[in-house]
């Protein structure tokens, strides 16, 4: 089988972005995004048809998870208990939802306790 891991926008971005760090970790896994991801990635209005056709063929190779009724409770449960936006709880509701690990590059997430983190360093 093979291993599962939850990817933040911010992750997808640094890999598109050669980023080997973000590369290493997503090697041979499979990635799962947030709803929220999928538009997230498709939403940027400067890109040109060819990085959209890049974005589209790594989004068909993640699997994406629609918003449950689980996930939107949970969601809201970490909005009011934590400082995270309400876009940043759904991909944290999400992750663990499916008791995955999220992997982000957003320190905010740090305060989300109740799935594994991985926050990857910032790029210079």
């Amino acid at each position: 089988m093979i291993e599962p891991i939850f990817a933040d926008t911010n992750v997808l971005i640094r890999l598109l972005n050669g980023d080997s760090l973000a590369t290493e970790l997503l090697d041979g896994k499979q990635v799962y995004i947030s709803v929220v991801t999928e538009m997230e990635m498709q939403c940027q209005p400067q890109l040109t048809r060819p990085e959209r056709n890049i974005i589209n063929e790594l989004l068909a190779d993640c699997v994406s998870i629609d918003l449950s009724q689980s996930i939107k409770q949970r969601a809201i449960q970490i909005r009011l208990t934590t400082r995270l936006k309400l876009m940043d709880a759904i991909v944290a509701a999400t992750a663990t939802d499916l008791g995955f690990t999220l992997l982000t590059a957003d320190e905010k997430f740090r305060s989300h306790k109740q799935t594994p983190v991985v926050i990857l360093p910032p790029v210079f």
